[in-house]
């Protein structure tokens, strides 16, 4: 977490999401003034935080999860800074368990950053504290498929030296997966990119047991694959 807090690129991308946000509060505010009451804004804004998550679980946070895996994975290697690492007396699966849970937290802190700020802008000028509880749920939720994306990357970044290969890998195969499931949806239920808005299956439906079980089965078998597998490429890894 030091070492990605150490860089300023991360501070900066949370500013943007910020940004972003207010952006998106002045466009609505904008809306209801030229539709002269026609589109109410404080509608617009009163469905804010469920809004924002879609854009940022599916485009922004995964962006930045693939640069945080690069500078925790491939940028140490292409240095020569994990060969420190490697040398203190801590196994390679506790600094792949540490690296990934890094990521993950980072991922995390978008997220809360997010949901504190839209439901404080809602709240200020929608007026409205409704469906709060649903929108916690939904945030905390959508960790689980982003904790996948963080295996994800560290699986790819395993197989490169080179840092901005890596994050260009990790975008091509991101989009690949994702346009897959647009095209093909019967493909969708079967690529981990499908379930980046998990809380989709839970908040507000009421999804058979079986159903249910099934999914959480195949995300949770993506998460045992992908980091089983970025976890052998990482132990034997020479440097």
């Amino acid at each position: 977490m030091r070492k990605l807090t150490a860089r300023k690129k991360y501070i900066v991308f949370l500013i943007i999401e910020i940004l972003i946000c207010v952006l998106w509060c002045v466009i609505s505010l904008a809306l209801g003034r030229v539709a002269a009451g026609s589109v109410a804004s404080d509608l617009l804004l009163a469905d804010m935080p469920m809004s924002m998550l879609g854009f940022f679980t599916q485009i922004y946070t995964p962006l930045i999860i693939f640069m945080a895996a690069c500078d925790l994975f491939t940028s140490e290697v292409h240095d020569g800074t994990i060969r420190a690492g490697f040398m203190r007396p801590v196994s390679r699966f506790k600094q792949f368990a540490s690296r990934v849970l890094a990521i993950w937290i980072l991922a995390a802190v978008y997220l809360v950053v997010l949901f504190v700020l839209t439901t404080a802008i809602k709240g200020v000028l929608a007026g409205s504290t409704a469906g709060l509880g649903a929108s916690f749920i939904s945030y905390f939720l959508d960790l689980a498929p982003l904790l996948v994306l963080v295996l994800f990357a560290a699986f790819i970044n395993q197989f490169s030296g080179s840092p901005s290969l890596s994050v260009i890998l990790c975008v091509i195969l991101y989009i690949g997966f994702y346009v897959l499931g647009i095209l093909e949806p019967r493909m969708s239920g079967l690529l981990f990119t499908g379930y980046l808005q998990w809380h989709n299956l839970w908040v507000g439906t009421a999804l058979p047991f079986g159903a249910a079980l099934a999914k959480v089965g195949i995300l949770a078998g993506y998460g045992m694959v992908l980091g089983c597998a970025g976890y052998y490429l990482f132990e034997r890894r020479e440097v």
